[in-house]
C-alpha cells in the first residue's frame, strides 16, 4: 500500500467513507450493548 499514490479526491473520498462508517457503527454498537445488558438483566431475575 505504501507504493501506491492517491489523488486528493481519493483521499477525500476515503476520509468521508470512514466518517460515515463511524456514524453508522456507533448507534449499532450502542443498540447491541443495550440489548446484551437487557438480556443479562432478564436472566439474573
Amino acid at each position: 500500500m505504501k507504493g501506491t499514490w492517491s489523488t486528493p479526491e481519493e483521499i477525500q473520498y476515503k476520509k468521508e467513507r470512514k466518517e460515515k462508517l463511524i456514524y453508522i457503527l456507533i448507534p449499532i454498537s450502542a443498540i447491541c450493548i443495550g440489548a446484551l445488558i437487557a438480556l443479562l438483566t432478564q436472566l439474573t431475575y
